[in-house]
């Protein structure tokens, strides 16, 4: 699958500028379309303010409003709505819209997508959660294969269509979350969680999937969905 890594205009954990740029490094040796929306190529004059780093994303995308530095750079600037007007998409909408449309990417990661904790938005988080599902809507086939992940220093978020394998990321604590939008989501089985959630139906109005953990010593968790299951948000948190 073609691969796109999105910055979005979000909170970029600053202590740990080094995951942002391992995460572009690795991006680019895979051939990724590296794309910005608005704000989000701040986090790129931020890492090259390092030492011998200079990053330039291929594609800034949005109205611009949110940008530091008007000197910032990218290989191609796309200033214009893109076909919407008024200001009926935001700025991460236009850039998975353009991953997946226009450069044909069926695996997307999103980075940014956490709400800035100084600035209260939770609208922004709830709004960038719908992005991961968005991408899927505009694939728009059950037959292709769609990959989206929401990335930070110490935690991942999947949208998960079928089935996933999460790799412990550090000797902590290891949690995962389940949350779903839809009333059919249901575990066909799992592995390695401390609370078994084979045949679990997760039901949006309930919680009661959240806050599981992988069983000590375990090196990776597993879980699949039955064959006609919604998909599932899942959050692996290893923060300490």
């Amino acid at each position: 699958m073609k691969l796109a890594l999105i910055f979005l205009n979000g909170y970029y954990d600053f202590r740990n500028l080094d995951f942002y740029q391992q995460e572009i490094e690795t991006g680019m040796k895979k051939g990724a379309t590296i794309i910005c929306a608005d704000g989000g190529i701040n986090i790129f004059d931020e890492l090259n303010k390092m030492n011998d780093i200079h990053f330039i994303p291929d594609i800034l995308i949005g109205d611009l409003d949110s940008v530091n530095d008007t000197r910032i750079k990218a290989k191609q600037i796309i200033d214009e709505w893109v076909g919407q007007t008024d200001k009926d998409w935001t700025d991460g909408q236009l850039a998975v819209k353009y991953a997946v449309d226009t450069d044909n990417c069926r695996h997307i990661v999103l980075y940014g997508g956490l709400p800035r904790p100084a600035e209260y938005e939770t609208d922004h988080f709830l709004g960038n959660l719908k992005l991961m599902r968005f991408g899927h809507y505009l694939v728009n086939d059950k037959h292709v294969d769609y990959k989206v992940e929401m990335r930070d220093p110490l935690q991942t978020i999947h949208y998960v269509l079928s089935g996933l394998r999460l790799v412990r990321k550090n000797s902590g604590l290891q949690r995962v979350s389940l949350v779903a939008e839809e009333a059919n989501v249901v575990v066909q089985s799992s592995q390695n969680l401390r609370w078994d959630l084979t045949s679990l139906h997760i039901h949006p109005d309930l919680t009661n999937a959240l806050r599981n953990e992988f069983v000590d010593g375990a090196e990776w968790a597993e879980l699949q969905l039955t064959e006609n299951s919604a998909p599932v948000y899942v959050i692996h948190n290893w923060h300490d």
